[in-house]
């Protein structure tokens, strides 16, 4: 049976009613009750705390990093008067064979022309480079007459890979050359020479000459005679050199101390 809409309205009503009562009571005695109000929101001041970085004092300065390439050794084989032959294909690789073959060619070894010749043919790329190698050393002999030992000694100084593919690599070498003539009279000659070297025939060769350029650092170690800190290397080589000589961007390279490094 349907609800009758007349009762609904009447009870309805009453519900009314009843709630309208309820609410004046509690008001009324809402009114009466002293209600402690809310605490106002804190005030706060400032940021969130940052940290400060910490410092170390009296850090020295830091010096060059060892690399992986070597001076005077490396290589899977022998050649000529021991010139090391036989390298990895890659910088490491490049930079050890232009040290070696700067160390073999330009030293006392080429005061026998036997001797030159022979390196010359192993550390040539091909017939035009051999040809200008012999040649060279041909007109360095003349000049070294008087000299009783004549080396350079790179694992004193530092190198950088100025430029490295697969197929060809550039290497700026700084090291003292050594000479001592007949009268016992030694000097050191710090200077910085480029090599280029070329994948041929399974190995790193010279290509076209021995020195391609030569340049000059900013100063020379304060014991020219001695062996420079790593540190002692990073600072010359970071500088700008007055007089760059035919290399002008040598403190633009990242430069590396040897694996066999003298200290």
């Amino acid at each position: 049976m349907p609800r009758s809409p007349r009762r609904t309205i009447t009870i309805t009503a009453g519900i009314v009613v009843v709630l309208a009562l309820i609410a004046v009571i509690a008001y009324l005695a809402g009114r009466s009750t002293n209600a402690t109000p809310p605490p106002p929101p804190a005030h706060t001041t400032g940021s969130d705390p940052v940290s400060s970085p910490s410092q170390t004092a009296g850090s020295s300065e830091p010096g060059l990093a060892v690399g992986r390439a070597y001076a005077g050794t490396g290589g899977s084989s022998k050649g000529p008067a021991g010139l090391p032959l036989g390298y990895d294909h890659n910088k490491a690789g490049a930079a050890t064979a232009a040290t070696n073959y700067l160390m073999w060619l330009n030293s006392i070894r080429i005061t026998d022309k036997s001797t030159a010749d022979a390196m010359a043919t192993s550390a040539a790329a091909d017939a035009a480079t051999r040809t200008a190698l012999i040649h060279s050393s041909d007109e360095t002999r003349s000049g070294m007459d008087d000299l009783k030992a004549d080396q350079l000694e790179p694992a004193r100084g530092a190198y950088a890979v100025a430029h490295y593919s697969d197929d060809q690599a550039t290497i700026y070498i700084w090291a003292p050359e050594v000479t001592t003539d007949r009268s016992g009279t030694t000097d050191q000659l710090w200077a910085i020479d480029a090599v280029q070297v070329v994948w041929a025939s399974g190995d790193w060769k010279l290509d076209h000459q021995l020195m391609a350029q030569t340049g000059g650092a900013a100063v020379d170690p304060a014991d020219p005679a001695g062996n420079p800190s790593a540190a002692e290397k990073r600072s010359i080589l970071s500088r700008i050199p007055a007089d760059a000589g035919e290399i002008t961007d040598t403190a633009d390279q990242t430069w590396f101390e040897y694996a066999n490094a003298a200290h």
